[in-house]
């Protein structure tokens, strides 16, 4: 099993809409956070289960939510560099990478 982790951009990322959600609905954010557990389940067990989107940067996507978590693969740890929302403008693959 590959350890999955989150780079602190992403944290801050995951954070911030999990707020979001539950502003919007009290519960919404726990679905959301229940969603990105089962991703990184996914992860854990098969890091290569998602298409690579440029170079080595993985994306997968949630269900019910519009966010894609993108991620890098080194050796048996799984690093989420960006939890973003997939109807906004995304950084460039270079700024991912960079965090």
């Amino acid at each position: 099993m590959a350890l999955v982790i989150y780079k602190p951009a992403a944290d801050v990322e995951v954070a911030a809409t999990f707020h979001q959600y539950e502003q919007d609905r009290r519960g919404l954010g726990v679905e959301f956070l229940n969603e990105l557990l089962r991703i990184e389940g996914h992860l854990s067990l098969n890091p290569a289960l998602y298409q690579r989107v440029e170079g080595d940067v993985r994306r997968a996507n949630l269900r019910r939510f519009p966010y894609g978590l993108f991620y890098v693969i080194d050796g048996r740890t799984v690093s989420i560099l960006a939890c973003l929302n997939l109807h906004r403008r995304p950084p460039s693959f270079v700024e991912l990478l960079a965090r």
